[in-house]
């Protein structure tokens, strides 16, 4: 692991602080709280994938808090995918708790006040979702924040866990960049809307998945929308709002899933910018091009040069 902070560098009376400035210098603003530990042995590492950050802490118990006040000191706009290794911990935001053991896993939103504190001995690996990267889906994401995915439980995070743990190795040291960090950031971003969109999708309601598969059936249609979807399902246009309310609203949604087609259809073929911006609906490429960018973090072109 490249180590970025180790409190056995400095003296015994000297590592928490340490570690809360080291801590708030590679994340953003927190207060640590030492729970007396002998000697607070703690380290940090990890490297960068595409746009996403992976941590590896290990540390003795303690507690973490972020305040309003810190918040709006300083917000990287991201979310923080906790995947517990080993030990145990408590992620606490709103007003919603939840404890955390080995192969669980659970996210904080970087933009309201939180805490994490660990209850024993923690090893846990720490990925960083810039929200920008996510799109339309960090409102449904965000609504989850201390919600616990149960490891044992859930297939998903079995599956996945050795891949995190392959990624942040490759990470580690100079990171992962160009085409192969694209990637793997891609990756780990879809396992991040398995987690917390798509699953409770297709819990709270089995209508909404034959929605979603109908709208993926008719994306390039410049009619689809709430209203067609209702007609075709036999509902009010209000119910279908309400369904797609978690997901950050249907229109959204749409929106989102074009983009995710178009992306793909300028890394597998030659069409111009404008021919795709065109078939997916919109009447210029420099609309389609501020619409992408919100949703991928770059133009077109910069995606097309990345492979």
């Amino acid at each position: 692991m490249s180590m970025m902070l180790d409190t056995r560098m400095v003296s015994v009376a000297d590592r928490p602080e340490y570690w809360s400035a080291g801590i708030a210098e590679h994340f953003f603003p927190m207060r640590v709280k030492s729970f007396g530990a002998p000697s607070f042995d703690a380290q940090l590492g990890g490297g960068g994938v595409g746009p996403l950050l992976i941590r590896s802490i290990t540390g003795p118990p303690h507690r973490v808090e972020r305040t309003q006040r810190m918040v709006a000191s300083a917000d990287p706009e991201c979310f923080l995918l906790y995947l517990v290794r080993r030990g145990a911990c408590r992620v606490e935001q709103d007003d919603r708790g939840c404890e955390l053991r080995a192969g669980d896993v659970a996210i904080q939103d970087t933009s309201r006040p939180s805490s994490f504190e660990a209850t024993l001995g923690i090893d846990v690996q720490v990925v960083t979702f810039p929200k920008w990267f996510l799109g339309g889906h960090a409102a449904a994401i965000g609504a989850r924040a201390a919600t616990r995915v149960v490891g044992a439980e859930t297939p998903l995070v079995r599956m996945v866990a050795p891949l995190f743990a392959s990624i942040a190795r490759a990470a580690d040291g100079g990171g992962v960049s160009g085409g192969d960090g694209e990637i793997a950031a891609e990756l780990l971003s879809s396992i991040m809307r398995g987690l917390y969109v798509e699953r409770v999708a297709d819990r709270s309601s089995p209508l909404q998945a034959r929605m979603r598969q109908y709208a993926l059936a008719h994306l390039r249609d410049p009619d689809l929308g709430p209203e067609r979807i209702a007609r075709a399902h036999h509902v009010s246009t209000r119910y279908v709002h309400k369904l797609f309310a978690a997901s950050g609203g249907v229109s959204a949604w749409i929106r989102d899933q074009r983009l995710e087609e178009a992306a793909r259809e300028l890394r597998e073929t030659d069409h111009s910018v404008s021919q795709v911006a065109f078939s997916w609906g919109y009447g210029n490429a420099a609309s389609f091009a501020r619409a992408f960018r919100r949703a991928h973090g770059r133009s077109p072109r910069e995606l097309r040069i990345a492979g």
